[in-house]
């Protein structure tokens, strides 16, 4: 939804041009406070912000004392306070932690083992405090590489927020100009019922088939587009550089299926003599489940790999992993450097996470998570009238809410309708989802890595009161 300056506003956000009205009292006070010294740039989420003051594995403690089940945080991904990140966090503040011009262990310690996680062609890395660095440092890098200026993105992109990154951000809506250099695709019509089955490993032969088949399909239909605009960006004397793409594309309405179809798009960048630039910010980490990063379930040739929030479990830390001849050519005329990026207590908090992912197995278990909340949100959602369908790859989870038209035409996104279904689970079932895509109308589920059986049980529980109390019903 766009404000009358053409803004777009956040999903779920919290409506300052409305007062306070439907707060308490303490609630009130606590937004004036935040007003006063914060503004009203930064947004909140749903009709009443939560005052969080506490947190441990998927949940978080209100200050109202309520337990909430947290289904939507992808940056501790391995669980809010999780003692192990904070063990290893505290360690190293009580040793040193000071800028990357000096040699250090720590990061060399965590490059070596987070690239080993990559395919062999991906074999350098630098860091960052965030994917909006990252992206930031990848277009830059991808720039001087192929000696051209245009991006590639779809249509409802959101990359980030540095002043480059914004101006191919589409989601942004159109209070800051979008860079001339750009391209933009549609790609949610060719994916919205897109097969998305298969998401894990070993599918087997007719897996197999069955994948290739979707992705073909879908590149029939989006790969003219992006020829189209490469065609766009070469006529308008900017060459293609690259195509910037998040692979479970959340800001267009999370559209994971059609596994392979973003190998025939590398194939075509390339083809064009650009890259590829994998946003796993959401992705990865083990987040689309069975493999640990969005590329590697389209089985795609990524160029560069972009890393953020989930990398430190809330502590900032991002990464931008590469083959090595792209950072030579950047290394050739320029430089990167970044004061923090890499400090060691970072370093730690990231080799942290990577021991929990691998310790809890949490790659195969948000394949199966995710499988098993897909499969029985489904069946207590089917036959609603609003609920126009579920797509999931892994623990990242998006569900349709549309107008369930009566009338003979087609459904179409009800945002009001999926506003008012996230609100009801926030105040009266403390569970705490948000929405994304096309009219803000798809419910985003993307709890922790570490979501587990009784989770999702509260969660089912929760959303079948929902159910019963008509919110998916005209």
């Amino acid at each position: 939804m766009k404000n009358a300056q053409g803004r777009k506003s956040v999903a779920n956000g919290f409506d300052f041009s409305h007062g306070l009205e439907g707060l308490d009292a303490d609630e009130a006070a606590v937004v004036r406070r935040r007003q006063k010294v914060l503004g009203t740039m930064g947004p909140l989420f749903y009709n009443r912000p939560l005052h969080v003051v506490s947190g441990s594995g998927v949940h978080l403690r209100g200050a109202d004392g309520a337990d909430y089940l947290d289904c939507y945080n992808n940056v501790a991904c391995v669980g809010h306070s999780n003692p192990h990140v904070r063990q290893a966090v505290a360690d190293q503040l009580g040793r040193q932690n000071t800028h990357s011009r000096y040699l250090q262990d720590e990061v060399l310690d965590y490059a070596e083992r987070l690239l080993a996680t990559f395919p062999g062609a991906i074999d350098h890395v630098a860091f960052t405090n965030s994917g909006s660095e990252s992206n930031d440092l990848a277009l830059r890098m991808a720039r001087v590489a192929t000696g051209h200026m245009g991006v590639v993105v779809t249509q409802g992109a959101y990359h980030g927020i540095t002043s480059l990154v914004s101006s191919v951000s589409p989601s942004f809506g159109t209070g800051l100009p979008l860079a001339p250099f750009l391209a933009t695709v549609r790609v949610d019509d060719a994916l919205h019922d897109a097969d998305g089955s298969g998401d894990g490993t070993g599918d087997g032969a007719d897996g197999a088939a069955a994948s290739d088949a979707a992705a073909d399909a879908v590149w029939a239909v989006l790969g003219p587009r992006f020829n189209q605009a490469f065609d766009a960006l070469e006529h308008g004397g900017y060459g293609v550089s690259c195509v910037l793409i998040d692979e479970v594309m959340s800001s267009d309405g999370i559209l994971p299926g059609a596994r392979g179809w973003i190998a025939r798009l590398a194939d075509a960048v390339h083809a064009r003599g650009g890259l590829l630039i994998s946003d796993e910010v959401q992705a990865g980490f083990g987040r689309m489940g069975g493999v640990m990063w969005g590329f590697q379930r389209h089985g795609a040739e990524a160029d560069i790999v972009t890393m953020g929030k989930p990398m430190g479990n809330g502590i900032p830390v991002g990464g931008v992993a590469y083959r090595h001849p792209i950072g030579d050519a950047f290394a050739a005329c320029t430089r990167y450097f970044n004061t923090f990026g890499g400090n060691p207590v970072s370093m730690r908090a990231a080799g942290a996470v990577l021991d929990e992912i691998e310790r809890l197995g949490l790659v195969a278990h948000a394949r199966d998570m995710g499988d098993r909340l897909a499969r029985d949100l489904s069946e207590i959602l089917e036959g609603h009238e609003r609920f126009g369908g579920l797509r999931h790859a892994g623990l990242f989870l998006g569900i349709d809410v549309t107008d369930g038209a009566d009338d003979g035409g087609a459904a179409q996104p009800d945002g009001a309708a999926a506003r008012a279904i996230v609100n009801a689970l926030r105040d009266d079932e403390h569970v705490l989802i948000s929405a994304a895509g096309p009219g803000d109308a798809v419910l985003k589920v993307r709890p922790p890595l570490v979501f587990d059986d009784s989770d999702a049980d509260r969660l089912l529980e929760a959303v079948r009161h929902i159910c019963e109390r008509g919110l998916f019903d005209r």
